[in-house]
């Protein structure tokens, strides 16, 4: 893998709990289950474009822990609900199977607006 995992692992570990200590957030995954979504997303990405993913800051990182766990439609989580971490796969490789007009495919995209949610509908619904 190009991509420093080791490194990002020890910021995605601060993030994690950064979020869990957050009186209003916390994720509902373990550590194990937020590093395994990572991971295979920066493998496809790497496989995808034979490059490693651009770094990404730990409030992109904290968001993507926050939101992970769930699929969100117009704002509202009960509309989509709860995601199983091991779903991530399929829905991450139909990402990258996805024509975007305009998409870099960098993972900030992926958890960003109704990505995951027409990824979920294409997949898993």
């Amino acid at each position: 893998m190009y991509f420093n995992f080791p490194l990002f692992s020890r910021l995605a570990e601060r993030a994690y709990h950064n979020v869990q200590d957050d009186l209003f957030s916390g994720c509902t995954y373990s550590i194990e289950d937020v590093l395994s979504v990572f991971r295979y997303y920066f493998q496809k990405y790497e496989s995808t474009f034979n490059v490693a993913h651009p770094n990404i800051r730990l409030s992109q990182i904290e968001h993507i822990i926050d939101v992970m766990p769930y699929i969100e439609e117009d704002g509202l989580s009960s509309a989509g609900g709860y995601i199983a971490a091991e779903s991530y796969e399929v829905l991450i490789d139909r990402h990258f199977q996805t024509k975007y007009q305009n998409c870099d495919f960098n993972i900030n995209h992926f958890f960003a607006g109704d990505i995951r949610l027409l990824r979920f509908y294409e997949e898993l619904y």
